[in-house]
């Protein structure tokens, strides 16, 4: 190799590191909504990871070379990362499992809002037919 190639390719070491970074992190927001306009349904857990994987590439490009730029992606995209996988562990965890629902057994109390906005409780589903709900959880 020629003394002006080495001094192109080692004047910006990590350069690429950077860009994959950041491309990896925000591919899985790109994923989600690709599937959420398919009408697919799943538990998006490759968005952490990707933001995760991301992150892990962008302290790579700063070890390579510090910048401030560098150090502000990293920082930036390090917090995505960990609001993303405070939002999926803790904030949008389902209640554990408690097993099947016994036939006669009273539904439990609930209130919740429709898409409409107005409230919707376990008392409009009374009266003098049997009720059954089913919960849809998505395409597969």
């Amino acid at each position: 190799m020629s003394d002006q190639n080495r001094l192109a390719v080692d004047r910006r070491p990590g350069r690429r590191l950077l860009w994959l970074g950041m491309v990896v992190a925000l591919s899985g927001i790109v994923i989600f909504f690709v599937l959420l306009n398919a009408r697919i349904l799943i538990a998006p857990w490759y968005i952490p990871i990707l933001a995760s994987l991301g992150a892990g590439l962008l302290l790579l490009s700063l070890v390579r070379a510090r910048s401030i730029w560098r150090w502000a992606a990293f920082l930036l995209f390090t917090a995505f990362a960990t609001v993303v996988w405070v939002m999926l562990l803790v904030v949008l965890a389902t209640p554990a499992y408690t097993g099947r629902v016994k036939g006669g057994q009273q539904f439990p109390e609930f209130a919740t809002a429709l898409a409409g906005g107005s409230s919707f409780t376990q008392n409009e589903l009374k009266g003098e037919q049997n009720t059954v709900m089913v919960f849809f959880n998505g395409r597969h």
